[in-house]
């Protein structure tokens, strides 16, 4: 009997500590299983307030940037990364170039490049700008061509330009500072590549230019210079940012002497008098060619070869229709000793020349010249630049 309630007695126990383990593991799965709702929950409440923070920050009637939030974030982004994706794009709130640098923020990351900060790209712009790194193949640095990451690696565009001014292209004003139309393209050009302009001054003649822009010591040269097939065979030229025609100054009293009663332009189609130009200019090429009966004298600039016209030493003075006419609005004593001609049938292109190995930089001059819709005559030169048209140092001719 006693043997049986022992039996009895252990059974009960044994069935106590089964059903205690089961009561404790079933209170810890359901504490699990509450914990782990509330983690998932509160995880999906939380992402839904991010998202619906960042869908609040772009407008969608204007999904351009605004005045507000999204453009305080993308000025703080060109702040931490102005080197890295868009250099010089910080100065001023500038939209346009907040564009450009959101689309290459944008191209770094292989979004789609639209210059608009959407939902996705306000993301990522957050994540960036809170973060110390930036992605290593920015768009604005590495997939730059050799050409023109030269220059902004730099910071200068350096231009070659004659030594001696040539008013209305380049010549100093009252305050000794070099403006006119060449300087213009060149600070236009340099401002578009995100860097500042070197001139480089030490070229004597237009031939020197060429030579710089060959061996490499500029970037490219804008400095009046015609283009010509001999110079091309060493450098490239872009298209013409102005066309003007060949024009002469003649000695009246020769030309009375040497035409015997022809006419001016007959007369010029079989020239034979001695035709003065500058020495290692376009027109010294251009007198061998077109006038091959002439007698060709080279002078070290044009003051001297209006010298030599004045003294009777030369029939003509050769140079473009825009330094005659400068002759004739600011020398007028000395315009009444000479006739003035333009050739219609002739043209003198003015391009900017660059390294023939610069195929890139070329592309990009054209495109700016094309967009800035730089494309010059003779009229349009003097009626902008008329005020640089002061009399110069042939005053002392008269």
């Amino acid at each position: 009997m006693d043997e049986f309630f022992k039996k009895k007695h252990l059974i009960l126990k044994f069935t106590l500590v089964v059903f205690g383990i089961v009561v404790f593991l079933t209170s810890f799965i359901k504490i699990e299983y509450s914990a782990n709702s509330f983690s998932h929950e509160q995880t999906e409440k939380i992402s839904q307030v991010r998202n619906t923070e960042k869908f609040q920050g772009a407008n969608p009637s204007d999904s351009q940037l605004t005045e507000n939030k999204q453009e305080y974030d993308v000025i703080k982004l060109q702040t931490k990364l102005n080197q890295k994706i868009s250099p010089g794009a910080t100065d001023k709130v500038d939209r346009k170039k907040t564009g450009e640098a959101v689309d290459d923020f944008q191209m770094s990351l292989e979004l789609t490049a639209t210059g608009k900060v959407d939902p996705e790209t306000s993301s990522f712009m957050e994540e960036t700008i809170n973060s110390n790194s930036f992605p290593q193949n920015s768009f604005s640095v590495d997939l730059l061509s050799p050409d023109i990451k030269k220059i902004i690696d730099r910071g200068k565009l350096i231009v070659a330009m004659i030594e001696y001014d040539n008013a209305p292209f380049f010549v100093k004003n009252e305050r000794g500072e070099l403006e006119g139309l060449d300087i213009k393209i060149a600070q236009g050009l340099a401002q578009s590549l995100g860097v500042e302009v070197q001139l480089n001054r030490s070229a004597r003649t237009f031939n020197e230019v060429v030579k710089i822009v060959a061996q490499g010591e500029a970037d490219l040269a804008i400095s009046k210079l015609s283009q010509t097939l001999n110079r091309a065979k060493k450098i490239s030229f872009s298209n013409p940012y102005v066309t003007l025609r060949h024009g002469f100054l003649l000695n009246r009293l020769q030309l009375t002497k040497a035409a015997k009663n022809q006419d001016t332009a007959e007369f010029l189609r079989n020239f034979e008098g001695k035709i003065g130009v500058i020495n290692g200019s376009s027109y010294e090429m251009f007198a061998k060619q077109k006038f091959p009966n002439a007698t060709i004298v080279s002078y070290g600039n044009w003051e001297d070869v209006i010298k030599g016209a004045i003294k009777g030493d030369i029939l003509a003075a050769y140079r473009d229709e825009l330094e005659v006419k400068k002759i004739v609005i600011n020398q007028p004593n000395v315009a009444l000793k000479f006739q003035t001609v333009a050739l219609k049938d002739t043209q003198d292109p003015i391009a900017i020349a660059l390294p023939w190995s610069s195929n890139h930089l070329l592309e990009f001059v054209n495109l700016y010249l094309k967009f800035t819709e730089t494309n010059y005559s003779v009229n349009s030169v003097l009626s902008e630049y008329s005020e640089l048209l002061e009399k110069s140092s042939l005053s002392k001719l008269n």
